[in-house]
């Protein structure tokens, strides 16, 4: 089974692993970990409230907080399948849902506490804006209805593609 222990001295796959080297996950684990144990204190891994004290199980899949962080981050960069990121962590496909959807969550409460997440509200980033003295747009191209109008259609030529004559 992929561990954290086990990549944590490869530098190089670690950052392609998960995009960030050893010192930024620690970082991020120390908030995320609060994150973890907080929802095992009143949850189960599935979900359902919580009736006696969590113990560690032998046969317990992401037992170790490093090793969730690991999962969801390594999912997160490659984007894989689940049948394919579950064969990596030696468990089933629902397995790899579940801990898929749970660690998602948790991600998103660790990132929101840093306060991390991105401005969804477009005021807010206005304001956020102006107080930049840079600011760098990382921007994706994005497809549009074809207009009929051959004059519409060059204004929206995004240069990338054969040009319209």
């Amino acid at each position: 089974m992929l561990s954290y222990e086990q990549v944590k001295s490869k530098e190089g796959q670690f950052k392609s692993l998960v995009g960030m080297s050893v010192e930024e996950f620690e970082l991020l684990h120390n908030y995320y970990e609060v994150q973890w144990k907080a929802y095992l204190s009143h949850f189960t891994v599935s979900g359902t409230p919580r009736l006696r004290p969590h113990r560690i199980r032998k046969d317990g899949k992401l037992e170790n907080s490093k090793d969730q962080l690991l999962f969801i981050l390594h999912y997160l960069k490659g984007n894989g399948l689940q049948e394919h990121h579950a064969a990596a962590y030696h468990m089933n496909q629902p397995q790899a849902n579940l801990w898929i959807h749970l660690l998602l969550a948790l991600l998103k409460k660790t990132f929101k506490g840093l306060g991390e997440l991105p401005e969804r509200r477009a005021g807010k980033l206005k304001e956020l804006l102006q107080n930049m003295e840079q600011v760098f747009i990382d921007g994706t191209e994005r497809d549009i209805q074809r207009p009929l109008d051959a004059q519409a259609q060059k204004e929206h030529y995004s240069g990338k593609k054969k040009p319209i004559k």
